[in-house]
């Protein structure tokens, strides 16, 4: 089993580096590393959720006949599913799809578009949200991670869904209590993606949860995978 972890917006592979001593031989966890950020930061970063649909169901084949699962976290939850829908019409369906931090795709936006904002209010809003942490507000890091954040989110914001393909696939989505961006309804909705079985957990902390709770996740990915 490969289990292809995708970060959220503005984040890289290495955002999963503690994730990888958390599962048994069985599972192969595969930290997604988009263009534009840390190791490819050479590259531009992708601005439409298509494109890095494309570039990652490339990468699956190299997995052979291997199954694949698929964890995403905020714009990374919108870019599995979508990676997701593409390895279904190929007729490799994924085993599991595990979404955290994000609303269900087919829900309308209700909080404001932020890819447009002027970068001191763009800057602003991403400190707002916790999402930079202390590092948030340094020249070099914001030299490097605006633009970098500003077009993830183009990619999620610009996105409209539709409605087919249909899912058959289990999903399992997550969501933290304090969450800014993602209300638990919201996220319950992701059950009426699929024909497949459904589960949501809950889980203490702001919309990085999953990094504090790592562990448990894991558990429920192992558990819903074996």
């Amino acid at each position: 089993m490969r289990l292809l972890c995708i970060p959220h917006a503005g984040a890289g592979a290495s955002s999963f580096n503690r994730w990888l001593g958390l599962f048994g031989p069985e599972i192969g966890v595969v930290r997604v590393q988009l263009p534009g950020r840390e190791d490819v930061a050479d590259r531009e970063p992708l601005l439409r959720v298509g494109a890095a649909v494309d570039e990652l169901a490339t990468q699956c084949t190299a997995f052979g006949d291997r199954s694949v699962a698929l964890y995403g976290h905020s714009m990374g939850a919108l870019i599995a599913y979508e990676l997701a829908r593409a390895l279904t019409t190929a007729d490799r369906p994924p085993a599991h799809l595990f979404v955290s931090g994000r609303r269900a795709p087919h829900l309308a936006a209700s909080r404001a578009v932020l890819h447009r904002l002027p970068d001191k209010d763009f800057a602003d809003a991403m400190a707002a949200m916790g999402a930079w942490g202390a590092a948030g507000r340094s020249t070099s890091f914001l030299r490097y991670a605006l633009p970098l954040t500003r077009a993830d989110l183009e990619l999620s914001e610009e996105y409209a869904h539709q409605p087919q393909p249909r899912l058959a696939c289990p999903i399992t989505a997550l969501y933290g209590t304090e969450d800014p961006i993602a209300d638990p309804d919201e996220v319950a909705a992701w059950a009426a993606l699929t024909d497949g079985a459904f589960a949501i957990h809950e889980f203490s902390g702001d919309h990085l949860f999953h990094h504090r709770h790592r562990e448990a996740i894991a558990a429920i990915m192992t558990a819903a995978l074996n």
